[in-house]
């Protein structure tokens, strides 16, 4: 953003241009800026960009040429050319809302981003049986689709059910798709893991995003994790503050070892932003017996 603009931004958002101080001033106080190399570059961010939830350059470069969505009649479904292929969205989206919806989504999962689930050391096999839990629109299931031995979709909002159906209508042999809420119990509302597997092979690779209810979901597959030669289970550690330290510590005390992802999230949007502002995005948890 150039400095006009940069200037027009602080001038007509007022409260958001208050939490990029903060948090400046936040990481200045506790001399964070020069201690922490990640803290460091989100505040050379800051001090020439607006807050963002991911601070880093590369977050604009998918906001800069942002096309549009197809209409494919039959399915009567909105959906954007991934890699390819076709990931439709819900039919509840305006359409117009799509292409940014989709930018976000590329952003998320750039090599740079906090958010980003694989890494070149953790990452999906030919062989895995993958449980993608809380998958949304589930691009993560679809770039990894052709590799993997089977994949497990739970995603509990019905607005999703025909749109995944549809984007993995080539692969249906190889997917299943779950209407449910994964939970530390099963429950006339939610199912955990551990039952829904008990008959079926389980997986070997977990994806969790699920709105602060991670610690429920590892809860509720301690058999699979603790029969598990080899496990692996991306986490989302930015729905609260303190995700990070307590799924950090349960992983541990499963038998994982833990690594977060790199750099840190600005939840600015969020009613509980406060000190002290920085969220690592994923933890990746690894288990080899």
């Amino acid at each position: 953003m150039n400095w006009l603009n940069f200037n027009w931004w602080k001038l007509t958002h007022p409260r958001r241009n208050s939490q990029r101080k903060d948090v400046i001033s936040y990481a200045a106080k506790h001399g964070l800026d020069t201690t922490d190399s990640d803290i460091r570059e989100i505040t050379q961010f800051l001090r020439k960009n607006p807050i963002d939830i991911f601070p880093y350059s590369f977050r604009s470069e998918f906001f800069s040429n942002i096309g549009s969505a197809e209409f494919d009649a039959e399915k009567n479904l909105h959906y954007v050319d991934h890699n390819g292929r076709r990931l439709y969205w819900q039919a509840e989206r305006k359409s117009k809302r799509i292409p940014r919806d989709y930018a976000s989504l590329l952003s998320e999962q750039h090599s740079q981003s906090p958010h980003r689930y694989l890494s070149s050391e953790f990452n999906v096999g030919e062989d895995d049986v993958i449980a993608d839990i809380g998958c949304g629109e589930a691009n993560f299931t679809l770039d990894v689709i052709d590799r993997v031995r089977h994949a497990y979709l739970f995603e509990s909002n019905p607005q999703w059910a025909k749109a995944l159906e549809a984007t993995f209508e080539p692969w249906r042999d190889k997917v299943t798709i779950i209407p449910s809420m994964v939970g530390s119990k099963s429950t006339h509302t939610t199912v955990s893991l551990d039952d829904y597997f008990s008959d079926k092979l389980p997986p070997t690779f977990l994806k969790l995003d699920v709105e602060g209810c991670e610690a429920d979901v590892l809860q509720g597959c301690q058999n699979i994790i603790s029969n598990a030669n080899t496990l692996k289970a991306a986490v989302c550690t930015y729905h609260r503050q303190e995700d990070e330290e307590d799924l950090t510590n349960l992983l541990t005390e499963l038998g994982f070892s833990v690594r977060p992802s790199q750099g840190y999230m600005l939840l600015h949007r969020s009613s509980d932003f406060a000190e002290p502002y920085f969220r690592r995005g994923i933890v990746r948890a690894t288990i080899h017996r």
